[in-house]
This record gives structure tokens, sequence and C-alpha cells, in this order.
């Protein structure tokens, strides 16, 4: 098959200026723009994909993979996550494993694309599994850095940082800034537990550093941990974030133990061995992480060059 060949249809996304991977698309089921970004939906190799503004974010075949993995060392890490707040997450997998938690009383999500959300609601049925309809549940359709600088009261025991990367016109790349990161220790409980995803430290080693190094310069703990996603052909990292309790002093057998008493429903990643596991960094990510940079900042955001 030739890229050339008008009889078929391909996904190019560029990883670096120079690198790109390329998706054989079976069938276009859904292009359209939203006040906020392109959002189309394939069918490929990997099943049903979500890709917004040419970059894939969840496959049907390994979305539980990256979801799991934002996911659980936060909530299995606090001794009882009861309020949660979700930033981002449009395809409501997130919310699905938030809400695995039993002790999970109230979820607030918030996420800028309205839009987005109600195509979810109607073709990504896999993804959150009703969790939108959920009890438990308040959606709220806003700018994520604008809902937790309005915030005076409330506070959560987890905010989860599910979001898009940063790029250079996006308005996501303030979501990942010096300024927002105080203001998500503001609206945390004395005890609470910040995580977000931190791009891929194989292709972008710089952005995932100095999200890393944004997050030290606020909080006491800052953990980096690494999750291999097939349909992103690469390892994708995470950044747990808190006051005083550290990911590093869960044992296997405690964590599955949480797992045991809070769960309802299977995990088909995570559990205490993998754990241990996502935090055993390699050589060049440690190196790369050793190297202390400048924060993200307002003036001087981080972003993808691509």
């Amino acid at each position: 098959m030739s890229s050339l060949d008008s009889k078929w249809m391909w996904l190019v996304e560029w990883r670096t200026k120079r690198d790109a991977h390329i998706w054989l698309i079976d069938e276009l089921l859904l292009s359209t723009r939203t006040k906020y970004q392109k959002v189309e939906l394939l069918k490929t190799a990997g099943g049903l994909r979500l890709v917004l503004d040419g970059k894939t974010q969840s496959t049907e075949e390994d979305e539980w993979i990256y979801h799991e993995a934002l996911v659980h060392p936060a909530m299995v890490l606090h001794e009882k996550p009861e309020d949660v707040l979700i930033i981002g997450g449009g395809e409501g997998a997130t919310l699905r494993e938030v809400l695995k938690h039993t002790t999970v009383r109230r979820v607030v999500m918030v996420d800028i694309d309205g839009e987005l959300i109600e195509i979810a609601k109607r073709h990504l049925v896999k993804w959150h599994k009703g969790s939108f309809e959920d009890p438990r549940v308040k959606l709220v359709i806003s700018d994520g850095r604008k809902f937790i600088e309005r915030e005076e009261s409330d506070t959560y025991d987890v905010i989860i940082m599910d979001l898009t990367d940063p790029t250079k016109d996006s308005p996501s790349r303030y979501l990942y800034t010096l300024e927002f990161y105080k203001e998500v220790k503001r609206v945390l409980k004395p005890r609470g537990i910040m995580v977000t995803q931190a791009a891929s430290p194989y292709y972008a080693g710089k952005v995932s550093a100095r999200i890393y190094f944004t997050l030290k310069s606020v909080f006491k703990v800052v953990r980096f941990y690494m999750a291999y996603v097939p349909q992103f052909l690469a390892p994708w990292g995470f950044a747990i974030s808190s006051e005083g309790p550290d990911p590093l002093t869960l044992s296997k057998d405690e964590v599955d133990k949480r797992l045991k008493i809070r769960l309802k429903g299977k995990l088909k990643y995570y559990d205490g061995e993998t754990h241990e596991g996502i935090f055993k960094l390699p050589k060049y990510v440690r190196e790369e992480l050793g190297e202390e940079i400048p924060p993200s900042t307002d003036e001087d955001p981080v972003y993808l060059p691509v």
C-alpha cells in the first residue's frame, strides 16, 4: 500500500519534527470541529480511536492502560478518597475508573469542551460505561483553571489532571504552570493527592522533566512514573504530588489489600506488582529528571515543539 494511493486514508501523527506514526484508517466515523478543537472518531487497527487536533487521545484496544495508570496509583495512595476532582477526561474513562472506588462519595468533572462530552456520551460508551449518569457525579463545562481559581471553600482528596498535551496554541499549556499548580495545592485537603499526565519521556523528555520540576517547586513529594501504551508506541509519563503521602512507601501487598477492600469492578493493568514496577524508571529518564531546569510559568509555559 502506498500513502499516495487515493483509495487509502491515513492518519499521520507527528511525534517530533522528523518522526511520525502512520495509521491506516479503516473507517472515518465522525469528523467535526468544536469551539475548542477538531474531533475525529476513526476505526483503525486499534479499534475505535479518538483523535483531537490530529493526536490520538485513546483507543478502544488499550485505553484502559492509560486510564488505570493515571487514576489508581493516586486513589490507592489516599487513605480514604471521598471527594475527587477531575480536570479534563472528556471520554469519561477517567471518571469510570474513579467510580470503581467505593469510598468515593462525590466526583466533580470539569471539561472545557461540552460538545466533546456530548460526542463521548453518544459514541464512546465502551469508554465511559454510563459513568456520566452516576448520581455521585457533577459535570461542569468550564475552563479547568478558571474553575479552580474561583473555588473558595470546596477542597478535594484527589485531583486528577487528564489533559491534552501542552501544545503552543492550546489553552491546556496553562494547566502545567507554577501558578496553576499553586492553585491546585490550595484546593487539596491536607493529605490530598494530585496526579497529572506528563507527556512521553521518550519523545518529549524535556517536557516531562519541566512538568516534574514545576511540580517540585510547589509540592514536598513528587514522584514520576511511566506506563507503556501500545497505541501511543511509547512509554507515557505521569506525576503524583502531595504534601506528605508517598507512593514509594506502599508495598505491593498494601496496594492489593486496599484494592480488595475498596474496589468494585475489575482492573486489567494495575495491581500491587504493577505499582512497584511503574515507579522504577530507566536510566535515561532518571538522568533527564536529575538535571534541574526552570519551572513552567504563565509567562513562559512548557509546550511540545510539534
